[in-house]
């Protein structure tokens, strides 16, 4: 799923971030913090919607965002990770990117016109995880574990909602 790997990475440093900073409490708790993120993550059933006359096109669409801002993404990640091996990184630069990274999700995302119930939802559910990751780097912390997993359990779901979409749309061709 190489237009999820961006996302995954951006916030799975997240969750590794706020785990560096627990409290005594955390440090007390004896359960394993991946299953909770795992558990978490699967907890959210795919949600059903009747199928419409535009349901090929609006997967379409979000297919066609999902691999656009994949290789913006990627292009970002690259253009970071060489300035890093160039030790020309700033923290405000890395900063500046991420943000521009995320405002264009939001751009692209209301842009998409999109017909059906079910690609609104999808598209709500992206949105809302932008706004965890747009969260956490306006507040230049970490964040709580909680707030992490909900940005990527939102974005998971659509994902998933996505594929079950799409083979459900395909079975019926």
């Amino acid at each position: 799923m190489k237009t999820a790997l961006p996302i995954i990475t951006l916030l799975c440093s997240s969750l590794i971030l706020s785990a560096c900073h627990k409290s005594p409490e955390q440090e007390a708790t004896k359960t394993d913090p991946q299953n909770k993120v795992e558990q978490q993550l699967d907890a959210t059933p795919i949600k059903e919607f009747p199928a419409t006359e535009h349901d090929a096109q609006d997967i379409e669409i979000l297919v066609n965002f999902n691999n656009q801002f994949s290789a913006l993404s990627d292009e970002m990640e690259n253009e970071i990770i060489k300035m890093q091996q160039d030790g020309s990184l700033t923290p405000e630069f890395e900063l500046s990117r991420r943000q521009d990274n995320i405002q264009s999700a939001f751009n692209m995302l209301k842009e998409l016109d999109l017909h059906t119930e079910q690609g609104r939802y999808i598209q709500g559910l992206l949105y809302s995880s932008w706004e965890a990751q747009q969260k956490q780097l306006k507040e230049n912390v970490s964040i709580e574990a909680k707030q992490s997993v909900q940005g990527m359990n939102e974005y998971m779901q659509a994902q998933k909602q996505l594929q079950h979409w799409k083979n459900q749309t395909e079975k019926k061709s």
